[in-house]
């Protein structure tokens, strides 16, 4: 049994929660104990989805040449001035491809370099080729059909950002910069702690959280260490919160004010419980701690208030760990009210959207609804705490679900 730490927070067990921290204090919070994690190095083969541990800048112009884009005939562009079906010119064609003579073209290849004194393409449709000349029946501008040395990128300009998930494209350019590994964050090691479901009065209710959060910190960047189905006693909690190794210990369920809400009291008992219920609906009874340094979040176990604690904090934990935006990674609509939304004056709360005719319709009042509403909804909208809702009309911001943002982040 690990080291037992003197009490620092209350027990609000069959007592309620006298206060709560506010969500910024509790964001500050989790900020404060979310240095990012140490670089390793990856295939760049293997490195989609892991995020670079420094911005890449490019090494050299790229392309590093002037090179053709298109199959067809490197000319002087100036040399083709009149050429039509009625007045075809005459080139003649050459296989040297290092220096072009006058009136001269070059037959060429897309992704080759263009010959010096080349500058456009004429395109096949354009060309009637002989034995040794081609025949130009088309003007062709400058340009057309090459891209120019620096065109995509100049030698010491950023390129690809450290801050976002990398992209297949990213990987491409990577490599066509010579590169066979790269130096990434970490990935931050999760252990995952689920400590059952509770019973209803006519079944016993499945595991709804554990699919749900495996998915999530697989969204956000996260190696899961372990997934543990701990019974629901404080010793046995506590016991897997001390283990060593993982850079994160989520446990979810028993958070709350009911007489078996033990995880708080299990934290307490091995580390640090720095915060023990926020002004937030839903998911106001999560927790944050820490034990020997790992930061410790106790996410309520009733699913849509597990969802929504975890988006705003515990993923904001482990975006953060792994060198990715903190910030919530849907993209933003800014939309009109459709019908009034409700809300409490005094918490951050949650409302399930959908969008009609462009317009937010709330789904319920805000703070309420499940699983099953969120699968409805297209979005939510967050309500200031000393907001008591939003008025037909009124601009809010929707962070829509089906439209997840791997950019560095532009939600609050």
């Amino acid at each position: 049994m690990p080291d037992i730490h003197p009490r620092t927070l209350p027990d609000v067990r069959l007592l309620g929660f006298a206060n709560r921290t506010s969500v910024d204090k509790a964001t500050k919070w989790i900020d404060t104990h979310s240095t990012t994690l140490v670089s390793e190095q990856v295939s760049v083969e293997f490195a989609a989805g892991r995020v670079l541990a420094k911005h890449f800048v490019a090494p050299a112009d790229a392309p590093p040449k002037d090179i053709a884009v298109t199959n067809g005939y490197a000319l002087r562009s100036i040399e083709t001035i009149g050429a039509g079906s009625y007045n075809p010119l005459l080139f003649c064609t050459q296989e040297d491809h290092r220096a072009l003579k006058p009136s001269s073209t070059v037959l060429v290849s897309s992704g080759t370099p263009m010959p010096q004194g080349a500058d456009a393409i004429a395109s096949f449709d354009l060309a009637r080729a002989g034995t040794d000349t081609v025949e130009l029946i088309g003007p062709v501008t400058r340009g057309a059909g090459v891209s120019h040395q620096g065109d995509e990128a100049r030698e010491g300009t950023l390129v690809v950002g450290n801050s976002r998930p990398l992209r297949p494209s990213d990987l491409g350019l990577l490599s066509s910069f010579d590169l066979t590994e790269v130096s990434v964050v970490r990935r931050p090691r999760v252990r995952l702690i689920l400590t059952g479901c509770k019973s209803s009065p006519n079944r016993e209710l499945g595991d709804a959280n554990g699919p749900m959060l495996h998915a999530l910190l697989a969204r956000d960047g996260a190696e899961l260490e372990v997934t543990t189905y701990a019974p629901p006693e404080q010793s046995a909690i506590a016991e897997l919160i001390a283990r060593p190794e993982a850079d994160v210990v989520l446990v979810c369920g028993l958070t709350g004010t009911g007489p078996d809400d033990v995880a708080p009291l299990a934290l307490d008992a091995v580390g640090t419980l720095s915060i023990h219920g926020v002004a937030m609906q839903p998911g106001g009874s999560i927790g944050m701690g820490s034990v020997n340094g790992v930061p410790v979040i106790l996410i309520p176990g009733s699913s849509w208030h597990c969802l929504c604690a975890y988006d705003l904090f515990a993923g904001r934990l482990i975006r953060r760990l792994g060198g990715r935006s903190p910030q919530l990674p849907y993209r933003i609509r800014h939309v009109t009210v459709g019908r009034k939304i409700v809300s409490s004056i005094g918490n951050v709360e949650f409302c399930q959207v959908r969008l009609v005719s462009g317009e937010a319709i709330p789904l319920g009042s805000a703070g309420s609804g499940g699983l099953v509403s969120a699968s409805r909804a297209e979005g939510f909208v967050l309500i200031p705490a000393p907001l008591e809702g939003y008025a037909p009309g009124a601009s809010v911001a929707v962070y829509m679900y089906d439209e997840v943002d791997d950019m560095e982040g532009k939600c609050t």
